[in-house]
């Protein structure tokens, strides 16, 4: 048996601290109120001494699981400030980094001459230097920031689940904050055991709701939570009914959030415009790109630089659970994006 004292403001410090470093499992065995130490401190506020309790092979495996997915993340971290490298140019892949857009072609090779580049074989710094002169107010150079509650909506099968549960594995293990789930996915019990399986891991709270009057309820329950992430069921542009149920769990919501429309990077322009347009009923302030991984040409990439006024959050490029997102600066999407031409 492991036992821990803290001396704390109140039990919800406590409680988040014990959660964080012993897992969900410890038990309070006693609490009291105590003053500082020193004879000069006398006159300042009461403190809180609590006691917990945990058996030490379940703080082993709770320590094990939080540490491999910190390792995994801390791996890709240092991969990612590696600095690209220049060495291949793109030359004969002006296709696939051009997603096919002979207009777009057509400005690279202008620029290029302007600038008297070798247009068949530019670097790394002369696309970073197209894009920021070409686009220089592209999405990627706008900022977002998570409130206390965000709301993941899009399509079926972009990832939204996967990318909830990276985001809380980086709240959570690397920043410290008190993270609470919620789906309303409950058309996929897959989905619904997943993201509870990841909470589990965590030590955290996932709810689950399936009718918009239960989301008071739900939100109370996370109330100590300071960033709070909800699933939603995947929905169709052209199914404008299940597009309209989940507005109707977002009215239920304080007006203070973020509505995140996830958008895979390997979905043709074209259908992503439409899901655009579909989702706009939902108020999403920002956007998340997935599955960068799979993608065949950059044309969505390219017209989100072109046509979108709107952020973007993070982009993801795997399934692996929390390493492989990363928040969506240009520097970041551009060195990925390289990397890829270089091995493609």
């Amino acid at each position: 048996m492991i036992i821990k004292k803290y001396v704390v403001e109140d039990m919800r410090e406590a409680l988040i601290r014990a959660k964080y470093e012993m897992g969900k499992d410890a038990i309070i065995l006693s609490q009291k109120e105590v003053r500082p130490g020193k004879w000069y401190q006398l006159f300042r506020r009461k403190k809180l001494e609590v006691t917990l309790a945990i058996e030490e092979e379940v703080q082993e495996k709770h320590h094990r699981e939080k540490a491999v997915l910190k390792e995994a993340y801390e791996k890709k971290e240092t991969l990612r400030t590696a600095a690209p490298k220049e060495e291949k140019p793109f030359s004969g892949k002006k296709k696939l980094v051009f997603g096919g857009d002979e207009r777009k072609l057509s400005r690279w090779q202008s620029y290029s001459q302007k600038k008297a580049w070798n247009e068949e074989g530019a670097t790394y710094a002369q696309l970073k230097e197209f894009i920021e002169e070409t686009y220089p107010d592209n999405a990627f150079l706008k900022e977002a920031k998570l409130q206390r509650i965000n709301i993941l909506v899009g399509p079926t099968g972009v990832g939204k689940t996967t990318t909830m549960a990276k985001i809380a594995s980086q709240e959570y293990l690397l920043k410290g904050r008190q993270v609470g789930l919620i789906t309303i996915d409950t058309y996929r019990i897959a989905a619904v055991e997943q993201l509870r399986k990841y909470a589990e891991i965590l030590g955290i709270t996932c709810v689950s709701l399936d009718d918009p009057s239960q989301m008071k309820e739900s939100l109370d329950k996370l109330a100590d939570c300071d960033l709070i992430l909800m699933d939603t069921a995947g929905a169709s542009p052209r199914n404008e009914d299940r597009i309209e149920d989940i507005r109707l769990y977002l009215d239920e919501m304080p007006q203070e959030k973020n509505v995140y429309l996830t958008l895979s990077m390997s979905t043709d322009v074209e259908t992503n415009q439409a899901i655009l347009k579909a989702y706009k009923i939902l108020g999403y302030s920002a956007l998340i790109l997935t599955k960068f991984d799979e993608v065949a040409h950059y044309g969505n990439f390219w017209n989100l630089l072109e046509n979108n006024v709107l952020p973007v959050q993070y982009y993801c490029y795997g399934q692996n659970v929390p390493e492989e997102m990363e928040e969506a600066t240009l520097d970041r999407v551009l060195t990925y994006l390289w990397r890829e031409l270089q091995h493609g």
